[in-house]
């Protein structure tokens, strides 16, 4: 059990330290295919949602990758309007995609996971899973304590940079700490704590 007295006199970090471990992260990430900053992912998240939302409408079907294609042409035409000065699209789009295939939240007609393989693009997307987003992030926490396997209680903050932080400079770091632990707390049929390190469950 974690001391929260001995944690809470704990000196922070320095943000030197702190800032060089969340590009670690973030390089982790890239070399996986799945980093994106949190507006743009943000943007692609809500253009997906409303696609699949007009698809169920009108009957009409998509294979992942034009939904994914449609998604990112909606999200920068999004951006222009609200100026938001970002243009790696296709490698935001990818990477978000990649996420979310990973992390199982695309469903098929039938109900069951899109799996991630050679058949994933050319396969109609549904719907996606209950509160996806949220599946989506906690996955990305995931990749990165299994990959690093030294993610410990003390990086919460470079996980809320690595993750949120390029989204809203005037959110407070705190609120976005407190996004971390509620996705770690989703991990925990997974994920379990040793000595204030987060450890991935033998499968």
């Amino acid at each position: 059990m974690i001391d929260n007295a001995t944690v809470a006199d704990r000196p922070r970090e320095q943000p030197s330290r702190r800032f060089a471990r969340s590009r670690q992260m973030a390089d982790r990430l890239r070399r996986e295919r799945l980093y994106s900053e949190k507006r743009p992912r943000d943007l692609l998240f809500q253009a997906i949602e409303e696609i699949l939302r007009e698809q169920h409408q009108t009957g009409e079907r998509r294979i992942l990758s034009r939904l994914i294609r449609e998604a990112a042409r909606r999200a920068r035409d999004w951006a222009s309007r609200l100026g938001c000065q970002f243009t790696r699209w296709d490698a935001a789009s990818s990477a978000v995609a990649n996420a979310m295939l990973r992390a199982g939240v695309f469903l098929a007609a039938d109900g069951h996971p899109i799996s991630a393989g050679i058949e994933a693009q050319a396969t109609h997307v549904a719907r996606v899973v209950d509160r996806y987003r949220d599946v989506t992030e906690a996955f990305l926490l995931e990749v990165l304590i299994r990959r690093l396997q030294d993610v410990t209680t003390r990086d919460h903050l470079a996980l809320a940079h690595v993750l949120f932080r390029q989204f809203d400079r005037g959110v407070p770091i705190e609120d976005l700490e407190d996004r971390v632990v509620i996705l770690l707390a989703r991990l925990a049929d997974r994920v379990e704590l040793r000595d204030e390190t987060y450890v991935t469950r033998c499968a």
